[in-house]
């Protein structure tokens, strides 16, 4: 398949690196040279320098003989122009990464995918659900949802302290929760495990598991000594990540949002019902005393500016802030932060985008459910088909490629943990994890 992708930046190559991993023929186009010829430096695609929203340039890149366009330049009109015109230009497939909700909620006169671009993502959405979670699972590295939120993915970084702690799965399998829980990586030095039976868990070891939100609650309660928990939440910045942030959260927990702009704070006001909102400077010493900051509180910081936001955070811990989150534009500082421990958990805005547009280039029967922000390997959502053959074989029947391992099944609304005995039936929705090497062969066994 040949592949247009318009943006350059840190979600278009991360797209790019995943398309030619695949095999597929990549044509990037950006307006900033320097940025072009660092990605040709690292992946083998074709490149064109240029407005994406220029009839030139895209014909310059063959457009007409594209199968899929993706737009992800930080242009919202950048993005809906190249994709228009791609659709003009008889391109199968077009997507469009957006931050303005409006381009979001509107009605059927304006409505994007109406006027021929067929996936629109709001990378802000998506970064907020995914706060969302984090802040529900604070001892979670990472966590987010599948199946529209009936099983949680969920990394958990383990320490001398941990029950895990030198175990094995067989050695405390013989507990309740473990039953329900399917363990489907370990992250150790920078090498990815899949796990077996006799796998020894080492401090430092980051772990990833599978299963309903309330089992991994239970579980990381366990196997977490010094779990937080927060009565409240803050958060500094009331831009519309700041409020959507608030509207998934208000109703779960009491919620304070901080914003400087008059104006602003009252488009705030206006959409939520249950926030304390609090017109100050965020960087204030005195605007954190007044939100009640201290034990038992998370503090969220969403300024639109990275080096303000982990000054933010820096301030709310001394205070006396339980957790901090931030969201951080700039992939390079992300290791930074988290090697100097300067926040407790940081958000990536790519990584969303990329989620969102895999899961979208899978066939109907084999879907990249998600991407794991720490691991190279891919989440797949696969429906079994009633023609298929592995249709009633049992778990421990089917050959699996080394690189994957079978997470849990979905059988209408009923969550099913992926034991070796799970006899598996048409209808049957599989979550499995996959290096990104073994996908084609998920999907070649799971399409027959």
């Amino acid at each position: 398949m040949r592949v247009l992708i318009i943006g350059a930046g840190n979600a278009g190559q991360q797209l790019a690196m995943r398309l030619c991993e695949e095999k597929h023929s990549v044509v990037m186009v950006d307006a900033n040279p320097q940025v072009l010829a660092e990605a040709e430096a690292k992946l083998d695609i074709l490149t064109v320098c240029g407005p994406g929203s220029s009839p030139r340039v895209l014909d310059e890149a063959q457009v007409e003989k594209c199968q899929l366009a993706i737009a992800v330049t930080d242009s919202d009109e950048v993005n809906i122009l190249a994709c228009l015109y791609a659709h003009a230009a008889g391109v199968t497939r077009k997507v469009a990464r957006v931050s303005s909700p409006e381009y979001i909620h509107n009605d059927d006169t304006y409505d994007l995918t109406a006027m021929g671009i067929d996936l629109v993502i709001n990378q802000k959405q998506e970064c907020a659900r995914e706060m969302f979670h984090m802040l529900q699972m604070p001892e979670a590295v990472e966590a987010f949802e599948i199946f529209k939120g009936k099983v949680m993915v969920a990394g958990v970084l383990v320490t001398a302290e941990s029950p895990m702690f030198g175990a094995t799965p067989l050695q405390f399998g013989s507990h309740e929760l473990i039953q329900k829980i399917r363990i489907i990586a370990v992250h150790r030095d920078d090498e990815l495990i899949i796990p077996h039976g006799d796998t020894r868990f080492e401090d430092g070891d980051l772990v990833y598991m599978v299963g309903q939100q309330s089992d991994l609650k239970e579980f990381f309660a366990w196997v977490c000594p010094t779990r937080k928990s927060f009565q409240k939440v803050i958060i500094a910045g009331g831009g519309d990540l700041g409020l959507m942030l608030a509207k998934f959260l208000e109703n779960e927990v009491e919620c304070v949002l901080l914003e400087q702009d008059e104006e602003r704070a009252r488009h705030c006001s206006a959409e939520l019902h249950k926030t304390l909102i609090l017109k100050v400077d965020a960087l204030a010493e005195s605007a954190l005393d007044e939100t009640g900051i201290g034990k038992h509180c998370a503090f969220v910081a969403l300024t639109g500016d990275d080096e303000n936001n982990i000054m933010n955070c820096l301030m709310a811990q001394k205070k006396g802030a339980e957790f901090t989150l931030t969201h951080i534009a700039r992939t390079d500082y992300v290791p930074v932060i988290e090697s100097l421990n300067l926040v407790d958990r940081v958000v990536s805005p790519y990584i969303s985008t990329t989620h969102a547009i895999l899961h979208y280039l899978r066939s109907q029967k084999v879907q990249a459910a998600s991407l794991l922000h720490n691991l190279p390997g891919e989440l797949l959502d696969v429906v079994i088909s009633k023609d298929s053959k592995l249709a009633f074989k049992k778990i421990r029947e089917i050959k699996m490629p080394r690189d994957a391992i079978i997470a849990t099944a979905l059988r209408g609304q009923e969550v099913l943990p992926a034991t070796g005995d799970l006899q598996i039936v048409p209808k049957d929705r599989l979550l499995i994890f996959s290096r990104p090497a073994a996908v084609k062969k998920i999907q070649s066994m799971f399409l027959k």
